[in-house]
Formats: C-alpha cells, sequence, structure tokens
C-alpha cells in the first residue's frame, strides 16, 4: 500500500514537471535568421533572437579577421519606446575583449531584460549615439521587409545586343543620380561614388553632397573615356559604366541590399535583386552585377593566400586565379557580347597590373594580414620569361585597354614594353605627375600650369588636367567654408567635444606641442586616423569602454585633408575629445618626423608633454590602458 502510494506520487510529480517543462517551453518565443531593415555595419549579425519572461537572448556573430571584439557595457534594445538593459554575456563579458579565432567570427549569446512576448520589431544599440554596432528593424514577424519597387524598373528588358561605347577621346561630365528606397536617415547609411578619370583627385570615394531626407543624392564627375566606376552603399559595391557626357540613374533597394551584405542571408534566392538602372548603357551595367566578383584576380583572400609566397609561385597564383575567372566570365549565360568583352578586357588589365606589382604585393602582404615571423621572399627574376604570360594578352595591343581606369599605372618603361605604342600614354605620365598635387589637395602652380601647356600634346588631356585642377579649388573653398560651420558648431554647442584650430602654415615641430601644451599635467593619447581608415574606425569601437573608465586622459583624434571634411565634420560627432585638421603636407611631415608610415598610429604623452609610447596599428586594449595608467602617474 505504501508503495503504491510511493507510485503514485512520483507519477504526480512527474506530470507535474512534465507540465512545468511544457510550460516553460511555451513561455519562450524563438525567432531565427531574424529579418532587419537596417544596419550601419558589417560585422555584427543577429543570427537568432529568444524572448524569455527572465530575459531577451540574441545570439550574435561578430565578424572580424583578427583582433579583438566586445560589446560596450551601455548596449541596449529599444521596443516601442522603451529601453531594455544589456545584462551580460558568457562569451563577451562587459568590459571584457576577446581575440578573435581563425575562423573569423566570435560567437556569442547577448542577454538583455526581459522584452514583452507579443514584441513584433526592435533596434539593438550597441551605442546610443550610433558610434557603435547598431541593427535597426529585427522584425520578429517572419516578414521580409519590402520596398515599393517602381514597375517600370521591374518591367525592364535589358537589350542583349547593346553596343560598348567608343574608346574615342570624349572629355565631359558623368552624371549619377542614386535613389536608396527604403532609406533613413538614422541608419547611417554610407553611400560613396568612385570614378577614376587617371588624374582625379583622390582614388578615394567621390566628394558629394549628403543624401537627402528622401534617399536621393546625384553627382558629376570629369571623365575622358567610358571605364567601370563604382557606388559602394556600406560594404555592397556595385559597379557601372561611367561615360562621358552621359547621365546613369541607379535605383536601390536597400532593406535588400542590406541583407544581401550579411552572411546570414547572402546566399537567398530572394536577395539577389536589388539594384535597377536606367541610360543609356542600362542593359551593360545590370549585366555587370552577375560578373562583378570575377573582375578582380585579388580577391577577398588574396593576401593571405600570396603570404610567404616566392615570385614564381605568385605568378602561377595570379596566372591560375586570372584563368579561372575568364573561363567564368566567358561561360556567363546572363550576360551579352558587349559586357563580356568589357569584362574580359578589365580583368585582362587587373591581371597584368597584379603580374607587374608582385614585388609590393608579396612583400606587404605579410604586414596586411599581421603575420609574423615570414621570411623575405627573394624577389629576383628573369624579366624576359616572368612576364612572358603578358604576350597572350591582345588588349595589351589594343585600345580596348583604355576602358581600364588605372591606365595611368602602365606609364612606366617596364609595362610599357608589353604595350602597344599608344600616345595617350606620353600624356598620361606627364598629368601623373601634376596629379600629385591634386593629390596632396594643391591646386596647380603657375608652372605646372605652363607645364600642361607646353607638355601634354592631347588637347583633351591638358583639358582635363584643368577641368580637375578647377574642380579642386571649388572642393576647397566650399570646405573652407563648411569647416568654419563645423567649427562654430562644435566648440559652441557640444560638452565632449572641441575643435583645435592648426594654422595650414604651422610647421610640423610646432603641431604636437601646441596641442600637448594645453594638456600639461594631464595624459594625452594620440589617434592619427582618417575617414577612409576601415581600421581606425575598429580600434576607435575598440577603445569605447576605455575612455569610459579614464575619463582624466584627453582624447585627441588628428586627421588631414585626405578625409572629405563633410564626412569628417559628420563622424566627429560620434567620437568623443580633441579634434584636429591638417594639411596632408603637414601630416607628411609629421609622420617624417616622429618616423611612422601608416594609420592608425597611437602616441601615449604623459603629464610633463613627453611622448613615452609610439605605435602604429592597433595595440589592443589592454596595451593602451597600461601605457597611459603609467603617463597619469
Amino acid at each position: 500500500m505504501v508503495q503504491h502510494k510511493i507510485i503514485k506520487r512520483l507519477e504526480t510529480i512527474v506530470v507535474f514537471l512534465m507540465l512545468l517543462v511544457a510550460t516553460t517551453a511555451q513561455a519562450k518565443r524563438v525567432v531565427e535568421r531574424p529579418y532587419f531593415l537596417g544596419s550601419n555595419n558589417h560585422k555584427l549579425e543577429i543570427e537568432r533572437v529568444t524572448l524569455d519572461k527572465k530575459a531577451t537572448f540574441l545570439d550574435v556573430k561578430i565578424y572580424q579577421a583578427s583582433g579583438e571584439v566586445g560589446i560596450d557595457s551601455h548596449a541596449s534594445i529599444m521596443a516601442n519606446g522603451v529601453k531594455y538593459d544589456y545584462i551580460g554575456s558568457k562569451q563577451l563579458p562587459k568590459g571584457v575583449f576577446v581575440k578573435v579565432p581563425e575562423c573569423g567570427y566570435v560567437a556569442a549569446t547577448l542577454r538583455f531584460k526581459p522584452m514583452p512576448e507579443t514584441t513584433t520589431e526592435f533596434d539593438f544599440r550597441e551605442i546610443a549615439d550610433n558610434s557603435g554596432w547598431n541593427i535597426y528593424g529585427v522584425r520578429l514577424d517572419g516578414k521580409r521587409p519590402q520596398t515599393d519597387i517602381p514597375q517600370r524598373l521591374l518591367q525592364q528588358a535589358p537589350d542583349k545586343n547593346s553596343k560598348l561605347p567608343s574608346t574615342d577621346l570624349n572629355l565631359g561630365k558623368t552624371v549619377v543620380a542614386v535613389r536608396l528606397l527604403g532609406y533613413k536617415p538614422e541608419y547611417k547609411t554610407t553611400l560613396d561614388i568612385i570614378v577614376d578619370n587617371w588624374f582625379s583627385p583622390e582614388r578615394m570615394p567621390f566628394a558629394h553632397d549628403s543624401i537627402g531626407v528622401d534617399g536621393t543624392c546625384r553627382v558629376s564627375a570629369n571623365v575622358i573615356l567610358p571605364s567601370v566606376a563604382t557606388i559602394r552603399v556600406n560594404r555592397m559595391e556595385i559597379p557601372f559604366l561611367a561615360v562621358p557626357n552621359d547621365t546613369t540613374t541607379v535605383t536601390i533597394d536597400l532593406p535588400t541590399l542590406t541583407l544581401a551584405a550579411t552572411h546570414l542571408f547572402a546566399n537567398d534566392s530572394e536577395v539577389k535583386k536589388y539594384v535597377w538602372f536606367e541610360g543609356k548603357h542600362a542593359a551593360i551595367d545590370t549585366e555587370l552585377q552577375s560578373v562583378k566578383t570575377a573582375l578582380d584576380v585579388c580577391g577577398n583572400t588574396f593576401f593571405d593566400d600570396i603570404c610567404g609566397m616566392t615570385p614564381l609561385q605568385y605568378r602561377d597564383y595570379v596566372q591560375q586565379s586570372y584563368e579561372r575567372l575568364s573561363a567564368a566570365i566567358n561561360s556567363n549565360a546572363a550576360i551579352g557580347s558587349a559586357t563580356r568583352t568589357l569584362a574580359q578586357n578589365i580583368l585582362s588589365m587587373k591581371y597584368a597590373s597584379a603580374l607587374f606589382g608582385f614585388k609590393n604585393n608579396i612583400s606587404m602582404a605579410p604586414m596586411i594580414i599581421d603575420k609574423r615571423g615570414v621570411p623575405r621572399a627573394d624577389m629576383r627574376i628573369d624579366t624576359l620569361s616572368y612576364f612572358k604570360p603578358l604576350e597572350q594578352l591582345s588588349v595589351l595591343r589594343s585600345k580596348n585597354q583604355r576602358y581600364y581606369h588605372y591606365l595611368s599605372d602602365f606609364t612606366s618603361a617596364l609595362r610599357r614594353q608589353y604595350m602597344s605604342a599608344d600616345p595617350l600614354l606620353d600624356d598620361i605620365a606627364i598629368g601623373k605627375r601634376l596629379s600629385r598635387s591634386f593629390n596632396r589637395k594643391c591646386p596647380l602652380t603657375e608652372q605646372q600650369i605652363a607645364v600642361a601647356r607646353d607638355s601634354v600634346t592631347n588637347d583633351m588631356v591638358r583639358e582635363l588636367i584643368f577641368a580637375n585642377n578647377d574642380d579642386l579649388k571649388s572642393q576647397l573653398s566650399a570646405a573652407d567654408k563648411k569647416m568654419e560651420e563645423i567649427k562654430k558648431t562644435v566648440n559652441a554647442s557640444s560638452s565632449y567635444l572641441s575643435i583645435i584650430d592648426i594654422d595650414p602654415k604651422m610647421s610640423a615641430q610646432q603641431i604636437l606641442p601646441t596641442i600637448t601644451d594645453k594638456y600639461k599635467g594631464k595624459a594625452v593619447l594620440i589617434d592619427f586616423w582618417n575617414t577612409w581608415c576601415v581600421p581606425c574606425r575598429a580600434a576607435m569601437s575598440a577603445i569605447r569602454p576605455l575612455k569610459e573608465q579614464l575619463h582624466d586622459v584627453v582624447y585627441v583624434y588628428i586627421a588631414d585633408a585626405s578625409s572629405p571634411v563633410d564626412k569628417w565634420g559628420e563622424m566627429i560627432k560620434t567620437i568623443s575629445g580633441v579634434h584636429v585638421r591638417l594639411t596632408k603636407e603637414q601630416a607628411a611631415a609629421l609622420a617624417e618626423i616622429h618616423k611612422f608610415s601608416g594609420i592608425p598610429t597611437y602616441f601615449v604623452v604623459n603629464k610633463e608633454g613627453k611622448i613615452t609610447y609610439q605605435k602604429t596599428s592597433f595595440p589592443g586594449v589592454e596595451t593602451l590602458r597600461e601605457q597611459l595608467v603609467s603617463a597619469m602617474r
């Protein structure tokens, strides 16, 4: 009898536990691979959301090739106007940075205060001011965000018989009109349009007005020949044909493109189409999207692959890559003959350029991938046999080489040995020397203008140089006005941000003392950076918790004129500290004095104003902490 009662009690307990488990299971709501509307980064991805009565869990992956990653302690979830604070993570504890393993990502479960089970959408905000890894409009209803794409675009029928524009010289403006469907300013979408014309002021994102609130942007650039240019939205690149005296209209489905840029959704069939073109060459522009990954022999793993190679191993690697990509272009049924011809010519020119650049690429590979102890390769080669494969490239003996927008790279005596005698190369070589002035953001002097007039034989090439010079002078004038506006706004209204005005004529020897003398008695961290430097921005994110902990340190950020003033002024709003902007000459001279050649570069200055630590490339949070604490004593 007693035994029977015990059994009955045990059965009751088991049933109770099963009900408890079932109830607990029902209390949890799990959403796999949630769609989202926008993101300001390409590193953090949310793979799973779990809504529980005790907490909300985000299973994330943070993709980064190397270094350390962490989650800011002020991270939060925002839903329906309510903030849910970050509790912590076993894999990424608060205030702790974790080394990225060889797989290239860190997986972690982030725990937040519980959201209601009925939540349909939220924002993940690592930092409220958008300087962190933020993801907006994370959807829990399983519905992929869609925009209202105009019917005329959906009904487009690209002309497979379209023709390539001529390679005859024709100086004029190429106009690009971009519209981002689903754009919201708070998502901090980056839009860059890169057009190269041999002598453009910078091989950097083309300076342009801000994106309008309606997601539109319109830019123009000088071009002398049709060439493949690039629209870069966040990290996604969209090639198109930039043609003199022509307008290209580009419509981009931003939410779909944003999903396509992730590891999580990149292979989904419904995110493959996100851009539409209108204009004379819309068919070629459309077809270029299906071959864009085949246009470059130097892929994403290029420097990892070639690290430690001999020149002959490098040549074989590049040749095999070229042959593989060339075959892929030839077998692509989605493109017509015009796009195939263009793609093959661009690929062949990049292949030739990669072969010629073997010394630089092999030498730089260990530094680029941060791999130490790689033996220095013997760079001696038999030139005739080494470059013999280039004899098979018909593009080097054709005007089709002019479609390659970096033709100025082929002006050296060695490279010209393998090319047909194009009279343009002589004029391009002169223009290349003169354009160094543009690269320093300096208009041509009267002497340089005289050289262009007397030495450049082709009228259009000469006029291109002068047109770039006029554009640069206009940009500098506009930048000066913008800079004055930024300084007034920042210095008058910001409590966490200030700008030190450095005279463009100040000598490099005076610059650092001028800055550090203001902060005698305090430790100073000087960060040399630029807006276009991705490692610089990544390091700034890593340092944020350190800045919260070491309040007595003065954080000084020094950029130069290679950072477009508009972009610089916008970006510094999210970088608390003291900001300095130098000319490119000042920055170069400062680098020469202190013997560093890259960014980011860091100086630690002690209370007496002496530099106690200097490092190029990010040394890690703990190293900086130790150096700063020491400088504060």
